[in-house]
């Protein structure tokens, strides 16, 4: 079957997103959009991931799984995306022991647990735009050792990307694939960075509101499931 695929939505638990994006809109819009699967990541924390996975189970045939936007202390974006909660809390976890907590009230009302039935829970206590002190060899060795998958975030960004970070992406960083942002085709970033076609190019919207969702996505065929899509990583042919 074709899946369409969406691997970087951010939630209101994000200090950069709107605070309409909660996990039950996040998930309604997805499915309305024919979304067939969604990761939600948003930065440095995936506290409101299980109340995303909790609103999904009223839409048939759309897949909710939970990931994370890891900030390397270099200021580098990685996408952790995992097939279940408990490696992703486990990830989390670790990273909380390396991110600041935040001091700036503003910064705390933004960064908003929400549940299922759209009922506010609190805020995160962690500063999650911060970065984490962690290098960028640690954050991806953590999110392997957790059974997830690493993907190097908007890599044509001018800033966050590993690109805009380090000028390259060097061969010892084992990326499983590298993200494209909607700003880019897939067939202009091969010509762009042609030394980096070993990996797969995905997309996704990095929506930060309602209105983005659904308009950038990766579609591959296969089933519609964690290993589908992992399948599809080790495909060449581009959707």
């Amino acid at each position: 079957m074709l899946v369409k695929a969406d691997i970087h939505i951010h939630t209101c638990l994000s200090p950069c997103a709107e605070i309409t994006q909660s996990p039950k809109r996040v998930v309604e819009k997805a499915f309305n959009c024919g979304i067939k699967m969604i990761f939600i990541t948003d930065h440095n924390s995936a506290e409101n991931t299980g109340y995303a996975l909790k609103a999904a189970n009223k839409y048939e045939g759309l897949r909710v799984y939970p990931g994370m936007e890891i900030t390397s202390k270099e200021e580098v974006h990685t996408l952790a995306l995992f097939e279940n909660m408990y490696d992703v809390l486990n990830t989390q976890n670790y990273i909380f022991g390396y991110l600041p907590d935040t001091n700036d009230p503003k910064e705390y009302e933004e960064q908003i647990i929400a549940n299922d039935d759209d009922e506010f829970e609190g805020y995160s206590k962690k500063s999650l735009f911060s970065s984490v002190k962690l290098r960028i060899e640690e954050i991806l060795d953590l999110v392997h050792q957790n059974n997830g998958l690493a993907i190097a975030a908007h890599i044509d960004r001018p800033s966050f990307s590993i690109i805009s970070q380090l000028g390259f992406i060097p061969d010892s960083l084992k990326y499983d694939a590298l993200e494209i942002s909607p700003n880019l085709s897939i067939d202009k970033a091969k010509e762009i960075y042609k030394e980096y076609t070993k990996y797969k190019f995905i997309k996704g919207s990095d929506s930060h509101n309602l209105e983005m969702l659904g308009n950038v996505y990766t579609s591959f065929e296969g089933k519609n499931n964690f290993d589908g899509f992992k399948n599809n990583l080790r495909n060449t042919d581009y959707c």
